[in-house]
C-alpha cells in the first residue's frame, strides 16, 4: 500500500516568507527583543520591583543603585517600575492605533482602486487634502480639541495615518483587478463585495503588513512625542514619553530620567523598522523564484523518500 502523503501545515508561500526572515540575524534579533519587551509589558505588575505609583519623599532623584536599579524620579518614583508599566501604553496603544489604520484605510483602498473613476478621485482628493497636513500637528491639533488623554491621542494619531494605508492597498487592487482570476469572478456572478475581500484583499496582505509594521514605530515615536508635550497620556499615568519629559527638568544633573525612556523608544522603534524592511525583501519576486524552486525541490525528494 502506497504510503500516505504528508500534507504540510505551512503553505509554500508561508515557507518562504519565514526562510527569508529568519535568514537576516538583525531581524531574528529584533523580534526577539519585541518578545521580551511584550512579555515585560504584560507582566509589569509580576516583574516590577516596587509600585510604579509609590512616592518616597526619603529616595527623591537617586542614582542607579541595587535598591533602584535605573533610579528614582523627582518623586521618590522608581524608575524602572514606570517604565515597565509605560510599556503597556508605549507599545500595546500603537497597536490599536495601526489596527484602526487598517480598518479605515483599507476597505478605502480597495473601494478606490477598485471602482476607479470619480470615487477613486473623491477619495484620492480628501486622502491629499490630511496628507497636506504635518501627521503629528494635525494630531497635535486633533487631540487638544477632543480633550487631553490617551484616548484623544490614540485616535488622532488614527485619524491622519489612514492615508498611506489606503494608497498601498489602491495601489496593489489597480494592478490585480485587471488579471484573469478577477474577470473570472465576475464571469460567474460574484458581488463587488466578495470580489474586493474574497478575491482582492488576500493579495494586499503582505503590503498592509509590511505598512502596519513601519507604521507602528512611526506611531510610537509620535504617540511619545503627544505625551511628551502634555497632549498625551497624563500624569501620574507612567509612559515612555511622559517620564522623558518628567526628566527633562533635571537632564544635565539627574541625565537617566530621560535617557533610559528614551533608549527603550529607540530600540523598539528600530526593531519594528527592522523588521518591516525585512518584510519587504521577502516580497522581492527574485528571491521568492529562487527559494520556491529551493522547496519545489526538496518536496520532489520527500515524494520520492515515501
Amino acid at each position: 500500500m502506497a504510503a500516505l502523503k504528508k500534507k504540510s501545515f505551512l503553505s509554500t508561500e508561508t515557507k518562504i516568507t519565514i526562510s527569508i526572515m529568519l535568514r537576516s540575524k538583525i531581524t531574528v534579533a529584533s523580534m526577539l527583543l519585541l518578545a521580551v519587551i511584550y512579555v515585560l509589558a504584560v507582566f509589569a505588575p509580576q516583574v516590577s520591583p516596587t509600585d510604579p505609583y509609590a512616592m518616597d519623599p526619603g529616595s527623591l532623584l537617586l542614582p542607579p543603585s541595587k535598591n533602584h536599579l535605573l533610579g528614582t524620579d523627582n518623586l521618590g518614583r522608581d524608575v524602572l517600575s514606570r517604565l515597565l508599566y509605560g510599556a503597556r501604553v508605549s507599545v500595546f496603544v500603537p497597536m490599536v492605533v495601526v489596527a484602526i489604520t487598517v480598518a479605515i484605510g483599507v476597505p478605502l483602498g480597495l473601494i478606490s482602486g477598485y471602482y476607479g473613476g470619480k470615487i477613486d478621485e473623491v477619495i484620492m482628493r480628501i486622502t491629499d487634502i490630511v496628507m497636506s497636513f504635518p501627521g503629528v500637528s494635525l494630531a497635535i491639533l486633533l487631540a487638544y480639541i477632543a480633550g487631553r488623554g490617551i484616548f484623544s491621542a490614540a485616535l488622532a494619531l488614527a485619524l491622519v495615518g489612514w492615508t498611506s494605508m489606503a494608497r498601498v492597498v489602491r495601489g496593489v487592487v489597480m494592478t490585480e483587478k485587471e488579471k484573469d482570476y478577477v474577470l473570472a469572478a465576475k464571469v460567474i456572478g460574484k458581488s463587488d463585495f466578495r470580489i474586493m475581500f474574497e478575491e482582492l484583499l488576500p493579495n494586499c496582505f503582505y503590503p498592509i503588513l509590511v505598512d502596519a509594521m513601519m507604521r507602528l514605530g512611526t506611531v510610537i515615536i509620535a504617540l511619545a512625542g503627544l505625551s511628551f508635550i502634555g497632549v498625551g497620556v497624563q500624569p501620574p499615568e507612567p509612559d515612555w514619553g511622559i517620564i522623558a519629559a518628567e526628566g527633562r527638568k533635571y537632564i544635565f544633573e539627574q541625565p537617566w530620567l530621560s535617557v533610559f525612556p528614551g533608549i527603550l523608544i529607540i530600540i523598539t522603534v528600530l526593531a519594528y523598522n527592522m523588521i518591516g524592511d525585512r518584510l519587504r525583501d521577502a516580497l522581492d519576486p527574485r528571491l521568492r523564484r529562487e527559494l520556491a524552486g529551493v522547496y519545489r525541490v526538496k518536496e520532489e525528494e520527500r515524494e520520492e523518500e515515501s
